[in-house]
């Protein structure tokens, strides 16, 4: 059982049986895991396949691509494509990769689609907040100075051309799409065994463990990571879950929320979590934070609107938590 920590999911549709064990596979196929620290997390990785060997080779290929895509995202190295992006001379057109030409691609049209409440390009105000840091609250007149370096509406992206370029000193943050991202790349590597891995807040999955429904995730309380609320059936696709209650910070005795509202630069005020369900993780990487800033009444009339598969857990004043989700989502709750 994986235990999500932010309590927080959501779910937009489901795709074509996963990998399958067939007759060349033992009884008993093998369970094998894997754990790395990457992407800020405890990383688990998890495989079913016919010998142990062969399942070990699997998770090495997933987790070599897990690497391989936080050293090409990571604003925390200086060689990654983001941090020179974010250093590219205002003016001058970045190249991109195809494969991070998709991702922009995707990104750019996430921020449409979600009438602002997802951008990436956020650099200036995280670091006004110090949300990487220990927290802080930026005067008014700091924080408007950092409005104004922020946001994708500075950067323009030519998906013809596989360019991006800058207009003025904006730079992005990965934190909201990165680990989607890493787990897509997995997902298309092609891998035969049934997989799963968790990125803490973020589960991906290709088929099920053998002869069962899929794998099961616990959807945790969103102040207490060790409470589990309810269980889901993840076959395909991705859960990521945006929560504050353990990342959140505190400065001068205010709660500064690790999600800042791209609309007006403050932190969004929800205290709850919500959790989605994509095929795509990069999607559901996105989808999930654009949620948690419109918060829960906004949030589920859009996503009712979008089909998609959401739930948010609202903590109350009783200490109860109110579990409300769209009926995309309750096909996911495990019986």
């Amino acid at each position: 059982m994986i235990r999500v920590a932010a309590a927080t999911i959501a779910v937009a549709a489901l795709i074509g049986c996963g990998a399958q064990p067939d007759a060349a596979w033992p009884a008993t196929p093998n369970l094998v895991e894997r754990e790395a620290f990457l992407m800020g997390t405890r990383a688990r990785l998890a495989a079913y396949d016919v010998s142990r060997d062969s399942g070990l080779h699997a998770l090495e290929q997933a987790l070599g691509i897990l690497e391989r895509t936080e050293a090409e995202l990571s604003t925390w190295r200086d060689d990654s494509v983001i941090s020179l992006l974010n250093r590219q001379p205002i003016g001058n057109a970045f190249a991109l990769s195809d494969a991070t030409c998709r991702m922009f691609r995707v990104v750019y049209e996430t921020v449409r689609a979600t009438g602002g409440t997802f951008d990436p390009g956020l650099g200036a105000l995280t670091a006004a907040w110090d949300i990487h840091g220990s927290g802080r609250e930026p005067d008014e007149r700091s924080l408007a100075a950092a409005r104004e370096r922020s946001g994708l509406r500075l950067m323009r992206f030519d998906a013809a051309r596989c360019t991006v370029t800058r207009d003025a000193d904006a730079t992005i943050d990965v934190g909201a799409f990165g680990k989607g991202e890493a787990l897509d790349r997995v997902a298309a590597s092609g891998l035969r065994a049934p997989w799963m891995i968790d990125l803490g807040g973020q589960v991906s999955a290709s088929g099920g463990p053998p002869g069962e429904r899929g794998w099961q995730v616990s959807i945790a309380h969103p102040h207490n990571r060790e409470q589990r609320l309810f269980d889901v059936v993840l076959r395909r696709g991705s859960l990521s879950t945006s929560g504050g209650s353990e990342r959140d910070l505190v400065a001068n005795g205010r709660r500064i929320a690790h999600h800042i509202d791209p609309r007006n630069g403050r932190p969004a005020p929800f205290t709850g979590s919500v959790v989605v369900w994509h095929h795509s993780g990069l999607e559901a990487d996105m989808l999930s934070t654009a949620l948690y800033v419109m918060g829960p009444i906004i949030g589920m009339r859009w996503a009712a609107e979008q089909e998609l598969a959401v739930c948010y857990l609202i903590p109350q004043p009783d200490g109860v938590v109110r579990v409300v989700a769209t009926p995309e989502f309750e096909k996911l709750r495990a019986p």
